[in-house]
Parts: C-alpha cells; sequence; structure tokens
C-alpha cells in the first residue's frame, strides 16, 4: 500500500509540474501575443476616436465613426487604393510569369557550364536582400532619362524587379522536390519543355505559388519608399496617402489610425482566407530549402 501511494504521488507531481510548465508557456506565449498585437489594437481603437480623444489617450472613451466617414468621404482616397489594387494585381501576376518558369529552368534546365544554376539562384538571393534605399539614386536617375517618374508603368517595373526573386527564390525548394522521374517520363512521352512546366511542375507546385503570390501582394501593398519616391500626385498608392495626415500643423493620429485600418483590413481578410495554403506553403518551402 505504501507504495502504490508513493507511485500515485510520484504520478501527481509528475501531472502538477507538467501541467505548471503548460501552463506556463502557454502564459507565455499569449503574453507575448497581446504585446505584439497591442499597436494594432491601439491603431483600430484610435479610429474610432475624435482627434482630441486621440491626442489624449483613454482606457475608456465613446467610440464614433466620424473619423471614418471623414476618411471614406475623401474623394481622392480611392484614387490611391485604385492605384494600389492596380500595382498588386499586375506586379503579382507579372512577377509570378517571370518566377516561375525561371525557377523550373534553374532546376530542370540544361546549362552549358556546370554550377551555373546555383550562381543565377544565388544572384537572386542576393537580390532580395539588397534594400531600395541602395539603388535609388541610380533607379531615380534611370527613370528620369526614360521618362518613367510620376508614372505607373515606371513604378510596376520597379515591383517587379524587386519581388520576382522572392518568386524564385520560394519556388526554387518546391519545384527541386518534383521527383526528375516524372520529368523524365513525360520527355519520353513527347512532352515538350512548356507542356512539363504547364501541365506537370505548376499542379505539383500549387500551394508553393499560392504563397508566393500572397507574399508579394502583401509586400506591394504595404510597400512606401519607392512609391514615395518615383510617384506622383495622381499615381500614388495607398501608403502615400496615409503619410499626408503628418503635416507642419501636427499630426491627426484618429485619421491615420482610421486609413491605416482600412489599409490593413484586405491583407488581414485575404491572409485569413488562405491562411491554411500560406502556412502550408512557408514550412514546405522552409523544411525543403
Amino acid at each position: 500500500m505504501s507504495n502504490a501511494r508513493t507511485l500515485k504521488q510520484v504520478q501527481s507531481a509528475v501531472q502538477r509540474r507538467k501541467f505548471l510548465r503548460v501552463g506556463s508557456t502557454t502564459a507565455v506565449i499569449y503574453l507575448v501575443a497581446i504585446i505584439y498585437f497591442s499597436p494594432i489594437l491601439y491603431m483600430f481603437l484610435s479610429g474610432f476616436k475624435t482627434e482630441f480623444q486621440a491626442v489624449s489617450p483613454r482606457l475608456f472613451f465613446i467610440p464614433t465613426l466620424k473619423t471614418f466617414v471623414r476618411v471614406l468621404s475623401d474623394p481622392s482616397m480611392w484614387g490611391y487604393v485604385r492605384n494600389s489594387v492596380l500595382q498588386v494585381v499586375l506586379g503579382t501576376i507579372v512577377c509570378l510569369a517571370l518566377g516561375i518558369p525561371a525557377a523550373f529552368a534553374l532546376i530542370f534546365g540544361r546549362f552549358k557550364k556546370k554550377g551555373t544554376s546555383n550562381k543565377i539562384y544565388l544572384w537572386f538571393i542576393t537580390t532580395i536582400l539588397l534594400p531600395p534605399v541602395a539603388v535609388i539614386i541610380p533607379l531615380y536617375t534611370w527613370f528620369q532619362a526614360f521618362n518613367l517618374i510620376k508614372t505607373p508603368f515606371g513604378l510596376l517595373i520597379a515591383y517587379i524587379g524587386f519581388h520576382t526573386p522572392i518568386v524564385v527564390w520560394m519556388l526554387h525548394s518546391f519545384f527541386e522536390d518534383v521527383p526528375t522521374e516524372i520529368m523524365e517520363a513525360s520527355g519520353i512521352d513527347g512532352c515538350s519543355r512548356l507542356q512539363q512546366l504547364v501541365l506537370i511542375a505548376i499542379p505539383l507546385v500549387r500551394t508553393g505559388i499560392v504563397s508566393a503570390g500572397l507574399l508579394v501582394a502583401v509586400f506591394i501593398w504595404n510597400e512606401f519608399f519607392l512609391a514615395f519616391n518615383l510617384t506622383g500626385i495622381t499615381t500614388a498608392t495607398l501608403p502615400v496617402y496615409m503619410a499626408r495626415f503628418r503635416e507642419q500643423q501636427g499630426m491627426f493620429v484618429a485619421q491615420l489610425s482610421a486609413s491605416s485600418t482600412i489599409a490593413v483590413l484586405p491583407a488581414i481578410i485575404l491572409g485569413w482566407m488562405t491562411q491554411k495554403s500560406l502556412v502550408k506553403g512557408l514550412t514546405l518551402g522552409a523544411v525543403k530549402g
């Protein structure tokens, strides 16, 4: 009996320690999540305040829709939204159209010199690490020479150049996981390289394509630096519009918070709708890469 009681006590002690360990870990995770999410929550709540309430923040306040109505009633805002949507849609489509065959060629293409594929892939990786501020001066000079400043087409070229390497980087590991035997068998059956890409490779890596497209879309939607320096009033995107709320007279916190909330909603909704494909694509790419 004493041995049985001792065994039960040991089991009870182990369970208590496990409960405390899991509970403390969960509490720390929730605490970190709250701290991380607090700026977004503060921005969301500030959008329902007046400018006076936003300048002197309080925990309890009477919410109002006046700030959102004022921001949404601004006719110029919808021009910026239209420009952002145009850049996101066209930029994502072109980046995928260029990045998918490029990543496919790096895996299944034939090069004269051995190691050429790895060198090209390394070049794509180093391009991702290049910050836009490092090339803004030559980029601005070239765009000015070709009359691309303050044009939507010029900004689109910049976005394609900066985000196509991201597509190549993400899809490289997915194409690398496609069995070569399938490609060899399809080649024997008479499939061309284009048919192998469209009919075989793309369906097998569609999860990675969705993930890459989502990342590129979010990056273009949130991008500010290039849009601020390469566009004008009629071609600027939504992040440039939000910068107007900081003026010499001061910062309009409530209006900035309301416009920021409107700006992040599409990305949040899109990410929520496709979170399974996004998480699966990112994790598979990380494991395989």
